[in-house]
């Protein structure tokens, strides 16, 4: 009987030994590593890093960089856009988007579909602007805005 109760004794004295050696070191393990972020994620965060500025703008090939002059454009991270003036038709001043089947094809809440080549030193977006009908001042056709931060 009394190597019963040192048995009962040592069992519950291991275990309970057992029990405070677990601390709260999974825990912050846990806190420490950061979320990783998605794919769409790290597009939207590389978009709205900075407000990006015109460098040139081609229609069809032609220079049509003077008919947007100072244009200035400000993606943010809600998946929404706005420009510093109103250069409607062809960029309303501002608006949201969605991304098409990758992360480079947007569509704007126009209908427009855009595919974007985004890096650290420049943002190129192309588009085809097709006229709606009746008089507005913007010309169809295929448009390459080049922009920097």
């Amino acid at each position: 009987m009394k190597y019963f109760r040192s048995l009962i004794f040592f069992t519950f004295s291991l275990g309970a030994l057992m029990l405070i050696s677990c601390g709260d070191d999974d825990d912050a393990s846990v806190a420490d590593d950061p979320v990783e972020q998605t794919e769409e994620e790290k597009q939207l965060e590389s978009l709205s890093a900075s407000a990006w500025t015109m460098s040139s703008i081609t229609l069809d090939g032609a220079d049509v960089t003077t008919n947007f002059s100072g244009l200035v454009l400000t993606i943010k991270s809600d998946k929404t856009y706005s420009t510093n003036g109103s250069y409607d038709p062809v960029w309303p001043s501002s608006g949201s988007f969605t991304f098409g089947s990758d992360l480079n094809t947007l569509t704007r809440d126009d209908g427009v579909s855009m595919t974007i080549a985004v890096s650290e030193t420049s943002l190129t977006v192309t588009f085809t602007y097709a006229d709606s009908g009746g008089r507005i001042d913007a010309l169809p056709g295929d448009y390459v805005f080049k922009f920097t931060p």
